[in-house]
């Protein structure tokens, strides 16, 4: 609780939309599946109110990272959408795990079993991915081509490694530019991970980027420019389904 709390009093500015990042809750890593289902809450729970007051007090829109138990007896890693007025406009459980690199998220997490629903929120189309997400194109692309999303909100606890910082960068920009949307990625700075939070336009360069460590990052963008980046750019519109039923179901 008191990471959310910090990062609450440390937002200076009077934001539209903010971003936690993955894990902000609590770091796993190396936890027994017992103790990361103990240390979960479900939506009623002090994290969530937490983030329900932080959206309210600042009068934002605010996607916050949780996460809530299951009846399987694993967690569900979480992206909340919290209004202005502090109440839920949607939940995405994360779908894509990440099993790699010797790490096996699914012994503790149970995956969602759908992809989060395009909505506006703040004046934004919004779309929501999670992490190792960033390696699925599909599930930026099945988002923009299904309600359209002005900006991509993307919830990250990075792993450290060799490349890593590089490979956040290259794919958060890819997302961008091949779906000509904005791409807000809140990277956790924890031990563990490489931090660098960016924000990137809709035509894939980066417009602001953190340091490696903990740091709130803010970046005004403008709506107006998805339009354009899809006037000069129609990729959406080139997009030919029927040329991609190869894809294994």
């Amino acid at each position: 609780m008191k990471s959310l709390r910090r990062l609450s009093s440390e937002i200076r500015s009077s934001p539209d939309i903010v971003v936690t990042p993955e894990y902000l809750m609590f770091d796993p890593t190396g936890l027994a599946r017992d103790v990361v289902y103990r240390a979960a809450e479900d939506l009623e729970g002090q994290w969530s109110q937490e983030l329900s007051r932080m959206a309210e007090r600042l009068g934002a829109c605010v996607l916050g990272h949780m996460f809530l138990r299951t009846s399987s007896g694993r967690v569900a890693n979480a992206a909340v959408l919290y209004g202005k007025d502090g109440g839920i406009m949607g939940v995405y459980r994360k779908t894509h795990l990440f099993d790699a690199y010797g790490y096996k998220e699914s012994s503790f997490t149970e995956p969602g079993d759908r992809l989060w629903r395009p909505l506006e929120a703040c004046g934004a189309r919004i779309g929501v991915a999670i992490c190792y997400e960033l390696r699925f194109p599909e599930v930026f692309r099945a988002q923009a081509l299904n309600g359209g999303v002005d900006l991509f909100l993307v919830p990250a606890a990075w792993y450290k490694g060799p490349g890593k910082e590089e490979a956040l960068s290259v794919l958060s920009r890819a997302r961008a530019h091949e779906n000509t949307s904005y791409v807000a990625v809140a990277s956790n700075a924890g031990p563990n991970f490489v931090g660098r939070s960016m924000i990137v336009h809709p035509f894939g360069y980066t417009l602001a980027q953190a340091p490696p460590w903990e740091w709130v990052l803010e970046q005004e963008i403008d709506l107006s420019e998805v339009a354009k980046a899809r006037n000069s750019l129609p990729v959406l519109k080139h997009v030919k389904p029927q040329l991609y039923s190869y894809l294994p179901r």
